[in-house]
């Protein structure tokens, strides 16, 4: 008789998932907003971008005290208290009065994040039977299109409207709502104990520290992979709003708007053609995809253009970027599920660092045309470094 763990879609995976959309939700009224904000404060856009560079780079430096806590402590608790710390510090963003304040509030917001999203998602993977872990994973990631469909066109109709101070307010509240969700979650560790014990029989097994506990280093291929993928996303999460203004192009969120649709249309299949084909499947065309959106988002000048390199590049994320993080999690044992996605969200963290740092110096100089066809370029080159990666790995790890 089947567990009735085995399901997907049970439970504990359903609340998660909420929860997840709406701190995504709460993540997305800001995070577009930040370039523009420090504009405001006077910044450039090189300036901005520098800015905005600096919650990945705090980010990437609390992954692995995440990782650590995760694999080790009650992961539940870990996340409702990561969750109020991120609301709150998010509502701290209304009170910053400088450019100079904004900089170390964006670092401590960048190291909460960190913390708050490894262990959303490694806990939410002690819900998804390993049998279904590509489609599992697939549809978690919508959490992130969904929230960042919703949550950008938020915070543009409260800026217009209102004001920055109360976008940030109200993003605040839209976290803790989230971790208020998490409340409800009966979690006792018992999926997670089970699946140890299958896979290697080291319940309540205490390790001593070591590398491995802060980063997977057979993952390290796959940091540089989903790198490329996120750059480009950081370019757009970054920079769209503005482009829109300097191009005279309206309505803009719908970009995030079309970006969701396309996700929630594409997820499930792409997730089949994982768990069926394999990741290979799933990665290659995620980079052809991506270098069309990219060079389609550089050349334009009107809505519909964009709208058509949302579709390119919702395609690409969800080919690549839920191919990356199943093999992730599949290549580690179960009791290693927050160092699997620390790991991965390495990658994701860098390309948040290159993308708005490297894209705010070029579209200074050059324009946001030569910014996204050089993202899109990048994107063929990924292209060309996974199929030689793919073709000399071994068969098994």
């Amino acid at each position: 008789m089947k567990n009735k763990t085995e399901r997907l879609w049970n439970t504990g995976y359903i609340l998660l998932l909420v929860a997840n959309i709406i701190n995504f939700t709460g993540f997305g009224i800001v995070t577009p907003q930040i370039p523009r904000f420090a504009v405001s404060l006077g910044a450039t856009l090189a300036t901005a971008g520098l800015i905005t560079g600096v919650f990945p780079f705090a980010a990437l430096v609390g992954r692995p005290f995440a990782s650590i806590m995760g694999d080790r402590l009650n992961k539940k608790h870990l996340l409702i208290i990561a969750f109020i710390l991120n609301g709150l510090i998010t509502i701290s963003h209304m009170f910053v009065p400088s450019l100079f304040w904004l900089v170390p509030v964006r670092v401590f917001h960048g190291l909460v994040f960190s913390i708050n999203s490894t262990l959303a998602i490694a806990l939410s993977v002690d819900y998804v039977p390993k049998e279904k872990m590509g489609e599992g994973i697939g549809i978690l990631g919508l959490a992130n299109i969904i929230g960042m469909a919703l949550g950008p066109n938020i915070g543009i109709f409260l800026v217009e409207s209102f004001s920055f101070r109360l976008s940030f307010a109200i993003s605040g509240v839209v976290i803790i709502a989230a971790g208020v969700a998490v409340l409800f979650l009966k979690h006792k560790n018992t999926l997670a104990t089970m699946q140890i014990a299958n896979d290697c029989e080291c319940i309540n097994k205490k390790r001593r520290f070591h590398i491995n506990d802060v980063v997977a280093v057979k993952l390290l291929p796959n940091v540089a992979f989903v790198a490329v993928f996120m750059l480009g996303t950081g370019l757009v999460n970054s920079y769209m709003v503005i482009l829109g203004y300097e191009r005279d192009i309206y309505n803009v969120g719908l970009y995030f708007i079309v970006n969701a649709i396309v996700a929630l249309a594409t997820r499930y299949a792409i997730g089949r053609i994982i768990d069926n084909k394999g990741v290979a499947y799933a990665i290659l065309p995620g980079y052809v995809f991506g270098a069309a959106g990219m060079i389609t988002i550089g050349f334009a000048f009107t809505l519909w253009h964009l709208l058509v390199g949302a579709v390119f590049f919702s395609i690409a994320a969800g080919c690549g970027l839920s191919a990356i993080q199943t093999d992730c999690i599949k290549r580690l044992p179960s009791d290693r599920r927050a160092v699997a996605t620390g790991t991965y969200f390495i990658g994701l963290d860098m390309g948040m660092i290159i993308g708005p740092m490297v894209g705010g110096l070029v579209a200074d100089f050059y324009g946001f045309n030569i910014t996204f066809y050089g993202a899109g370029v990048l994107m063929l080159l990924g292209f060309v470094a996974y199929l030689l990666y793919s073709l000399n790995r071994p068969s098994v790890d």
